[in-house]
């Protein structure tokens, strides 16, 4: 299991990856319209709630030990360092298994190659 300390308003907070059902239900709460599909995420509503208030209510939902309070008093480059590491931490892999799988596929999809 991967994991970061990242110092987050004066607080050492763990980034542990999480389960692929725990991402799910993560998905599902911080974007209830979703039902934990990704693909379901309406960034239209995301864009619309975006500013102070996303951080202040999201971010203690994805971090444990992370309250209000210690948003009101991060820099938004600790921000920006947390996301990043809950990022690296829980898609650092599939983005490492996706690129020869997509390889994998346009060679299997050029022009001459026999098709089953």
């Amino acid at each position: 299991m991967r994991n970061k300390t990242i110092s987050f308003a004066g607080k050492d907070i763990r980034v542990e990856e999480k389960k692929i059902g725990e991402l799910e239900k993560t998905v599902a709460t911080l974007f209830p319209e979703s039902g934990g599909n990704i693909q379901k995420i309406d960034l239209e509503k995301v864009i619309e709630k975006a500013g102070f208030d996303l951080l202040y209510e999201e971010l203690p939902k994805l971090f444990s030990g992370v309250t209000r309070n210690d948003v009101e008093n991060a820099y938004i480059s600790e921000v920006e360092e947390l996301i990043e590491a809950f990022v690296d931490v829980n898609f650092t892999g599939i983005r490492k298994l996706l690129k020869p799988l997509i390889s994998l596929i346009q060679v299997g999809n050029q022009p001459g190659l026999p098709q089953k």
